[in-house]
């Protein structure tokens, strides 16, 4: 029970991944991919289970190995391409919910997320527990390099460029661009009755935790595998 509420950290970890195959076990700096979100639970000391949501005995061993509970094993359905991540929380809140395990929060922390740190749990709860009329809490980062005022089509045949709509390129100084955020992986929290209603974190009563860039790095393929190992590295010897 954290601040009245009884919150669950929810893992998913399946084994199909196209751009790095195996990547939820895959070892960085030592311990399995997967083991930095259960460590990051675990930390944060501010939430009353971890459960993981898998299909891979792998990731199930490695999980339980780190100290969260593996509860079931996703169906295959639930492990397919086209399986929506709210359909493997609605299943992983409806299989706890039949075990007498209901919760008024849930974390959603993505393995592939692995420079986020225990403190990013913590305070991203805090900030929804101390906005009333929030119902989720999702994290972002300032887009920079790849904002949208810096982004043009590129004519197929020409190679030629323009801004979007075909309007004649006009480069803005990085003074003068209105700040914008993405969306950035890295943490997911929400109310369980209005994620069942709204079967999304991004809605109107949604609000931002602002995480540095360097924390929103998401492995998708080796490159990325590489510079979040890298950067956790980094960290690790207080160079970040």
């Amino acid at each position: 029970m954290y601040k009245g509420k009884k919150i669950l950290a929810l893992i998913p970890a399946r084994a199909g991944s196209k751009g790095l195959p195996g990547k939820n076990i895959r070892p960085m700096l030592g311990k399995p991919l997967i083991a930095w979100s259960v460590e990051h639970a675990l930390l944060a000391g501010c939430v009353d289970s971890i459960v993981v949501s898998t299909d891979s005995s792998e990731a199930a061993a490695a999980a339980k190995a780190a100290g969260a509970e593996v509860p079931f094993m996703r169906p295959p359905d639930l492990a397919a391409d086209t399986a929506t991540s709210a359909d493997v929380i609605i299943h992983a809140l409806d299989f706890l919910e039949a075990r007498g395990q209901r919760y008024d929060t849930f974390v959603l922390l993505e393995p592939t997320s692995p420079l986020r740190e225990p403190c990013d749990v913590t305070a991203a709860l805090d900030l929804l527990a101390a906005n009333p009329a929030a119902k989720a809490v999702i994290s972002v980062a300032k887009a920079e390099a790849a904002h949208p005022d810096f982004c043009v089509e590129l004519a197929p045949a020409t190679k030629l460029i323009s801004s979007p709509g075909g309007i004649v390129f006009s480069h803005k100084r990085r003074q003068d661009i209105v700040s914008l955020h993405y969306l950035a992986g890295t943490i997911y929290a929400s109310d369980v009755g209005a994620f069942r209603t709204r079967r999304s974190f991004v809605h109107q009563d949604s609000i931002g935790y602002e995480v540095p860039r360097w924390k929103a790095v998401e492995i998708d393929e080796l490159s990325d595998f590489i510079c979040a190992e890298a950067l956790l590295k980094a960290r690790q010897e207080g160079k970040l």
